[in-house]
């Protein structure tokens, strides 16, 4: 049921905005402080924006090590419940292949020598940025499962190359730091 109408004219307001030298505008809470809030807005918004955008390098940086054990239990998981229909047996293996992966990620980040080193971050890297071009190039698709495979043409190719390179760069300044603690010496497979 609707609100009837008032009855009658509806009251004025009233309201007398007076100007003064200090207050030219007529602002009823003073001088200034439209400038104030101004400031604070844009100090809450460009905050917001700047968590958002670290949020976004954080993510784009651990890409491979993030994505690639969720989709290793992802894909064990899917497999296992195919078999069994078991609840308890399918979140075992998708727990137990994502700690797998990212044991192995791990192991193979740590290392200090080049000849271990590099290709792993090389993979890594080519398997983001290709899989990143495959999934904003591919037509609409179940998002869980991989888009459909098409072939890169000379200039997607040359793109995910040039990628590559670079994330691979800038995964191993980051990574330079990790190989020189004392525990990630014990780990070292070619010593």
């Amino acid at each position: 049921m609707l609100p009837l109408p008032p009855e009658g004219p509806l009251p004025s307001l009233n309201t007398v905005l007076k100007t003064t030298p200090d207050n030219p505008s007529g602002d009823p809470h003073g001088h200034g402080h439209a400038h104030e809030a101004g400031e604070a807005a844009g100090k809450v918004i460009g905050g917001g924006l700047g968590v958002v955008i670290g949020f976004g390098i954080l993510l784009l940086t651990f890409g491979p090590v993030l994505w690639a054990p969720l989709w290793a239990a992802f894909s064990a998981a899917v497999r296992v419940k195919a078999l069994a229909h078991n609840g308890w047996l399918t979140a075992g293996a998708a727990i137990a292949a994502g700690l797998v992966v990212a044991f192995m990620q791990f192991l193979l980040l740590v290392q200090k020598s080049p000849v271990l080193r590099y290709p792993a971050v090389l993979l890594f890297s080519l398997a983001w940025v290709g899989g990143l071009w495959l999934e904003l190039t591919a037509p609409p698709h179940n998002w869980l499962v991989p888009p459909p495979w098409h072939a890169p043409g000379p200039w997607a190719m040359g793109l995910v190359g040039v990628g590559t390179v670079i994330y691979a760069g800038l995964y191993l300044l980051i990574l330079k730091r990790f190989g020189k603690g004392r525990w990630a010496r014990k780990w070292q497979l070619i010593k």
